[in-house]
């Protein structure tokens, strides 16, 4: 029989390490949540939908802890999770739209994308700033609708700002087909807004 002080030692130290895991947990969310929320954000285009998608990665981040592998940012791996809940949700969604076509089509389009952009201070030219709020909602509509590998590419080295190498961490596919994905999705997106507003429309972009 094992003694009743090693039980109650035993038991201590568990829980000592469960209580450090924990706090060691809410830390690395607090030091990614900004960035995983920001990725949700440009994936679904919806803020309050947003937080449900992060919620849900992070909670299934929590359950699946021990499968962490610490030689790789926790922010990528917990976008990876993010981005395999996307998927399926958006499967799901597919499904819904073929067993009830049409229903509620225009509302859930109008809320995807109608959110204002950030406000940007001491606009110089007040009309130019115009222009690039229009053009980036039109940009925003075009990556909605690329394909899926496009589209994730293009959000994560584009608008977030990941490497090749962490792209393809989180998509988890090689860094050449992260290469040919991004490459593909920008060329579409520039031809079509050089279609909607011209060949010059990116000439006042960086003013």
């Amino acid at each position: 029989m094992i003694p009743l002080a090693k039980t109650t030692d035993s038991t201590a130290k568990s829980c000592e390490l469960a209580t450090a895991e924990k706090l060691w947990f809410e830390k690395k969310i607090q030091e990614s949540q900004q960035k995983v929320l920001g990725f949700a954000y440009y994936l679904v285009g919806n803020f309050d939908k947003a937080q449900d998608l992060a919620q849900e990665a992070f909670l299934r981040a929590f359950k699946y802890r021990k499968s962490y592998n610490a030689d790789y940012p926790f922010e990528t791996w917990v976008n990876s999770i993010l981005l395999n809940v996307y998927r399926q949700q958006l499967r799901k969604e597919k499904l819904l739209k073929f067993l009830t076509p049409n229903e509620g089509l225009e509302d859930q389009q109008q809320e995807t994308w109608d959110i204002a952009s950030p406000q940007r201070e001491n606009i110089a030219d007040p009309e130019k700033e115009t222009m690039r709020k229009l053009v980036l909602g039109e940009i925003k509509k075009i990556i909605a609708k690329l394909p899926s590998g496009m589209k994730e590419v293009i959000i994560l080295c584009d608008l977030m700002g990941y490497s090749y190498e962490e792209a393809s961490n989180i998509v988890k596919c090689p860094i050449g087909t992260i290469r040919s994905r991004l490459h593909r999705a920008r060329k579409k997106v520039k031809k079509a807004i050089e279609n909607a507003y011209g060949e010059d429309v990116f000439l006042f972009w960086g003013d």
